[in-house]
C-alpha cells in the first residue's frame, strides 16, 4: 500500500527543510575567525587538517596575523621548516610587536641548520624582552653562540640566565660546559662545585669535576672525584675509563689497567677504551698486548694510536 504525507504533516516536512538549507548557508557563510578557531583547535590533534582550516582563513582574510602564526606552528612541527619561516616572516610583517615570532624564527632557523640566523633572531627576542624572567631566550642564545664556538659569549649569555633564574639547574650546567670547553678550568672548577650543592645525588657532577682536575694535572683529585662518581653509579663505564687514565698519569699502571678492563667489560663497543689500554699495556712493557688492542681498535674505527701498529708491533 502506498504511503502519502498527510496534509498536517506538511508544516513539520517544510521546517525541516527549511532547517537544512539554513545550516547548509550558514556553514557555507563561515568566516575567516571562524575557520580560524576551528584551525586552532585541530593544531594539536591534526596539524594537517589546522593548516587546511588555517588557510581557508587566511584566503578570506590574508591580512589575519594569528592564522599565519599559528599555520607557521603546525608546518614547524611537522618539520617543514622553510614554510614555517615564510608564515612567521608574513606574521611579523602584519604585527611587528608580535616578539614571540623572533622565538619561533630562531628555534626553525636552528632545526634548518642557520645558526647564525637563529643566533640573530634570539638576539632580536633578547633585544626586545630583556628582563624575560624565563631567561630561556639567554640560554637558547647562549647554546647558539656555544655551538658556533664562541664559548666566551655563551658564558655571559647563562650568566645573564642565571641572574634571572639562579636555582635552575640546567642553567648552572650550560654554563660549566661553556667554562670547561673554554679551557677555563679556574671557574669551570667553582661552577661544577657549585652544581653539587644544588644536586649532591647526581653522580655526573663528581665525574665533571674528576675531569676538570684531571686536565688541571691534579690527577689525586681526579681519582678522588672518579672513586665518588663510582660510588655513587656503578654501571657508568666512562668513570672508570677516565679514572684509568688518571691512575696512568699517576704511574699506577696495575691500577689503571683494572679500570681500562673494567670498562671494556661494560662498553666492548668503543674503540677509545681498547686504545688507552693498549697505551697503557705498552707501558708496562706488554707489547704483544698492546698491539692486539691498537688493532681492535682500528677494527672498531678508532684510529688516534693506530700508527704506533707500523712503528712498535710490525
Amino acid at each position: 500500500m502506498k504511503q502519502f504525507i498527510k496534509v498536517w504533516q506538511l508544516p513539520i516536512l517544510f521546517s525541516f527543510i527549511l532547517l537544512f538549507f539554513i545550516n547548509i548557508s550558514l556553514y557555507g557563510q563561515e568566516t575567516a575567525k571562524d575557520l580560524f578557531n576551528r584551525g586552532y583547535r585541530y593544531l594539536t590533534v591534526d596539524k594537517q587538517k589546522a593548516i587546511s582550516l588555517l588557510t581557508q582563513s587566511i584566503d578570506l582574510d590574508p591580512n589575519l596575523t594569528d592564522a599565519y602564526y599559528h599555520r607557521g606552528i603546525a608546518y614547524f612541527k611537522l618539520d617543514n621548516f622553510d614554510k614555517a619561516l615564510n608564515d612567521f616572516n608574513k606574521a611579523q610583517s602584519l604585527n611587528p610587536e608580535l616578539s614571540i615570532l623572533w622565538m619561533y624564527k630562531g628555534f626553525a632557523f636552528r632545526n634548518k641548520g642557520n645558526l647564525n640566523d637563529a643566533l640573530d633572531s634570539f638576539s632580536n627576542y633578547i633585544s626586545l624582552n630583556p628582563t624575560d624572567t624565563s631567561a630561556y631566550s639567554y640560554i637558547l642564545r647562549g647554546k647558539m653562540k656555544y655551538e658556533l664556538g664562541d664559548f666566551d659569549g655563551s658564558i655571559k649569555d647563562y650568566d645573564m640566565a642565571i641572574k634571572l633564574k639562579p636555582f635552575e639547574e640546567k642553567y648552572n650546567y650550560y654554563r660549566f660546559i661553556s667554562f670547561y670547553e673554554a679551557k677555563q678550568y679556574k671557574a669551570a672548577l667553582k661552577a661544577v662545585t657549585d652544581l653539587i650543592k644544588v644536586n649532591n645525588d647526581f653522580y655526573g657532577y663528581y665525574f665533571y669535576k674528576g675531569n676538570v682536575f684531571h686536565d688541571m694535572g691534579y690527577y689525586d683529585s681526579a681519582v678522588h672525584m672518579y672513586n665518588v662518581a663510582v660510588i655513587k653509579n656503578y654501571q657508568n663505564a666512562d668513570s672508570y675509563f677516565y679514572r684509568a687514565q688518571s691512575y696512568e698519569q699517576l704511574e699506577k699502571y696495575e691500577k689503571a689497567l683494572e679500570d681500562y678492563n673494567t670498562a671494556i667489560v661494560m662498553n666492548d663497543n668503543d674503540g677509545s677504551y681498547y686504545s688507552k689500554r693498549g697505551n697503557c699495556k705498552h707501558l708496562m712493557g706488554n707489547k704483544e698486548g698492546a698491539c692486539e688492542d691498537w688493532n681492535q681498535a682500528g677494527n672498531l674505527g678508532y684510529y688516534e694510536d693506530f700508527e704506533k701498529v707500523k712503528r712498535v708491533c710490525e
